[in-house]
């Protein structure tokens, strides 16, 4: 694994000065990645229609624990959430923190959001005091972790709220008391564009309530861009219209090619390899006249779920498109399901869920050659059938109760093939599965032996082994069975 680059502090400051992004007094790029991985089986809008309700990640560690080092491994610094703030119970606000731990560990800010009603009126009472009370709660909940890079309120509410001018308003109130609470961390809001929507919705920002004179407690704006293989001035633009710096927050582009009706994982490499080269060329860490302080690619994985269409299913890669550009004369169509720098598939989508293996797609090594070019080389060249240590949760796991999870990522197609002993070294069980290249592979032991009865409790080793292409790799795990 690569050692983190980034110093982290106990409640690290981060700041704005002019159009550039400072984290403990150095200027600082994001290079980021939108992470929500919802599993094949579930939705991230609640469970509905035969999903499961995946929307809250972070209660998926031995998920988030996998991923986190690939996403470094591939150049990131940040991952941007959504709606990680709106539950501030004490049971949540645990975990939230445990995958903040995880972050830090891996050398990854996290952008904090807190995700309001889409719909409910910005004038409503309750809406406001609900909005107001628990974001300002989970800012006060996190703002001592060292893995914070900033607060955000929102996410392209102007799209869904037809530009409510009512809503600047409040989201300056609110985040007036966000930095009274918390003046280590900038506060942002994230806009979008809708050319296609009757009528287009374009961001607006600089001018009426959205003006700097207006929104005096906004640190910075973040956008969501989808404008095809070029941002077409984008930056500039925004430049001339306002003096805040700008997060380009979502930007990317889907796998699947509509007119060839198929993957098509270079088309996807081509677009993010344009992006890239606009990006840097207007980043403010190198050039202080710039606006741009990063990015964040949409997204991490695919989402089985984002398909509106006829037929379409949580548990089904679907191709409906979602969204269309008229500008963007190569693929004009955008399929939110295949968004992924990572792909991802089923082990089985109706019995378990929440068993998804993934895939590293070329973008995610093509995006590793763009931001870390001797990560890329190096993990090319060491020959191992594993990337990292394979982990197994929960350990200690109830026999009986629940299973335990092991979870692998092949650098190269490989099988993957784990033999379970108890302490006294007899054969219990094995497992196996398989990757078709560089991937991430599930494993369940569900605590039986060979002959289907439970284990008793006590230490049991597994022995993990690794083969393909030639190459063998062996790693041991200890693992506690408990009643």
């Amino acid at each position: 694994m690569l050692v983190p680059t980034i110093g982290f502090g106990a409640g690290s400051a981060v700041s704005v000065n002019g159009r550039q992004l400072f984290v403990n007094g150095q200027a600082f790029t994001i290079k980021g990645v939108n992470y929500e991985p919802i599993p094949v089986g579930s939705r991230g809008d609640g469970a509905s229609a035969g999903c499961l309700d995946g929307g809250s990640w972070w209660t998926d560690r031995p998920s988030y624990i996998a991923d986190f080092p690939l996403i470094h491994q591939m150049g990131a610094n940040t991952i941007r959430t959504y709606g990680i703030m709106n539950d501030v119970s004490a049971s949540n606000v645990a975990l939230v923190r445990a995958m903040l731990d995880a972050a830090q560990a891996n050398g990854l800010y996290v952008i904090m959001a807190y995700y309001p009603s889409h719909f409910t009126p910005v004038t409503d009472p309750a809406f406001q005091a609900t909005t107001q009370t628990d974001f300002l709660a989970a800012v006060n909940a996190y703002k001592d972790h060292p893995a914070v890079l900033m607060w955000a309120l929102g996410n392209e509410q102007n799209i869904d709220n037809a530009q409510n001018v009512a809503w600047y308003p409040f989201l300056n109130s609110v985040l007036g008391l966000a930095k009274q609470a918390d003046p280590n961390h900038p506060v942002t809001t994230v806009e979008g564009e809708c050319p296609q929507c009757t009528p287009a919705i374009s961001y607006g920002i600089g001018s009426g309530v959205k003006a700097d004179a207006s929104m005096t407690n906004l640190d910075l704006w973040g956008i969501t861009s989808y404008r095809g293989k070029s941002f077409n001035g984008l930056f500039s633009q925004l430049a001339s219209t306002t003096t805040k710096p700008i997060l380009l927050a979502e930007f990317g582009k889907d796998a699947y090619n509509d007119t060839t009706q198929a993957e098509d994982q270079a088309m996807q490499v081509r677009y993010l390899t344009a992006q890239y080269e606009e990006i840097n060329a207007n980043l403010s860490a190198t050039n202080s006249t710039n606006a741009l302080i990063g990015s964040a690619w949409f997204e991490w994985t695919d989402e089985w779920w984002k398909d509106t269409g006829l037929g379409a299913t949580c548990n089904t890669h679907d191709t409906h498109p979602n969204f269309t550009r008229a500008g963007d004369s190569d693929d004009p169509n955008y399929n939110e399901e295949w968004f992924g720098l990572v792909s991802i598939r089923p082990i089985n989508a109706i019995t378990n869920p929440s068993g998804t293996s993934r895939t590293l797609r070329a973008s995610y090594i093509t995006i590793q050659g763009l931001l870390s070019p001797v990560a890329a080389s190096s993990s090319q060249a060491t020959g191992r059938i594993f990337n990292d240590t394979v982990h197994n949760y929960p350990n200690p796991f109830r026999v009986g109760v629940e299973g335990t999870k092991f979870v692998a990522f092949t650098g190269v197609a490989a099988t993957v093939t784990i033999k379970i002993y108890d302490a006294g070294g007899q054969y219990v069980a094995s497992l196996s599965n398989s990757s078709s290249g560089p991937e991430r592979l599930e494993l369940h032991w569900d605590g039986r032996n060979r002959q289907g009865a439970y284990v008793s409790s006590g230490l049991y080793v597994a022995r993990i082994e690794g083969s393909g292409g030639g190459k063998e790799e062996k790693q041991f795990r200890r693992i506690v069975a408990v009643k």
